[in-house]
């Protein structure tokens, strides 16, 4: 299997430009909200509905999908970004 090269994938620049002179921090905020909620509700974030996470070994188990696990981590995340 092919190694990827992740450098060559990532762009620094936004896809979308900010509206211009936003300076203060509330605006910011609301310009990284927006893509939070454009990355959430992307179709390849929805697809990890549909894949388990982990399969458990009893039988009465709940089964987790990916995406529940990748809005748990996103969430712990969010709250020590905050409380940091």
């Amino acid at each position: 299997m092919a190694q990827i090269d992740f450098r060559k994938k990532i762009n620094w620049h936004r896809r979308y430009r900010s509206p211009q002179g936003v300076k203060t921090e509330h605006e910011i905020l609301r310009i990284f909200e927006s893509d939070r909620g454009r990355i959430i509700n992307s179709p390849a974030i929805r697809r990890l509905q549909q894949k388990t996470q982990v399969f458990p070994l009893e039988r009465n188990a709940a089964v987790r999908t990916r995406l529940t696990h990748s809005m748990e981590v996103q969430q712990v995340g969010r709250y020590i970004a905050k409380k940091f």
